[in-house]
């Protein structure tokens, strides 16, 4: 009898690590490195595959200068072809690069980031990315 309950105790226990392995491979890879992990997902819109990435912050301090950092981290090495800011407070931006076109948005002390996985012209980005980030 106990050879049986160790073979099933050591069965279930590699079943229980495949399951765990399997879902860390198909986990998005975190962009924003700062602030505590809310959300992140991959969703697909009006044809379009979009990264959804949130992080919270402790106070809406410390999250405008992570904001901040953060904006220069993905721009940093890349060309931007297109860009729109909100002028009402410089924490709202729509960005196509070369490769990607990204929206990065700072609500008090949360950072959203919503990415595609190919260039998209701005305003047509803004328009499928809007309701995501909310």
């Amino acid at each position: 009898m106990n050879g049986i309950s160790l073979f099933l105790s050591v069965s279930a226990f590699f079943v229980v690590a495949a399951i765990v392995v399997a879902k860390r491979q198909n986990k998005p890879r975190r962009i924003m490195h700062k602030g505590k992990l809310l959300k992140s997902e991959i969703v697909c819109r009006d044809g379009e595959k979009l990264y959804v990435e949130k992080v919270g912050f402790r106070d809406w301090h410390v999250c405008i200068h992570a904001y901040y950092l953060i904006s220069d981290r993905l721009t940093e090495g890349h060309t931007i072809l297109e860009q729109r800011w909100s002028y009402e407070d410089f924490c709202n931006v729509t960005i196509r690069l070369e490769d990607c076109t990204y929206a990065l948005i700072r609500q008090v002390d949360v950072v959203a980031l919503v990415s595609s996985f190919r260039p998209i012209p701005v305003d047509e980005f803004d328009r499928i990315a809007q309701p995501l980030i909310m």
